[in-house]
């Protein structure tokens, strides 16, 4: 998992693909990932993400979807 984290992390260098209220979206070599902008539990925001995507035009309701927490940043992940 060391290198999977690390790709990501990497990729939240680059420039964002879009901001919402509540996520800052970034693309990365595993897929996409939804970065929270605030110290929040996931679970409060686990349903709404998918509207959050809506809001910068990603569809991501097909796409297997995973919480994590590297390096005390907490995001979502989205891959198929």
């Amino acid at each position: 998992m060391d290198s999977t984290c690390d790709l990501i992390i990497d990729s939240l260098k680059d420039e964002p693909i879009g901001e919402t209220d509540y996520f800052i979206w970034f693309i990365t070599d595993i897929g996409i990932v939804a970065l929270f902008k605030k110290n929040e539990h996931f679970e409060t925001y686990s349903s709404n993400v998918e509207i959050e995507a809506n809001k910068i035009s990603l569809d991501i309701t097909k796409e297997e979807k995973d919480y994590l927490k590297i390096k005390e940043k907490q995001l979502f992940l989205f891959y198929s």
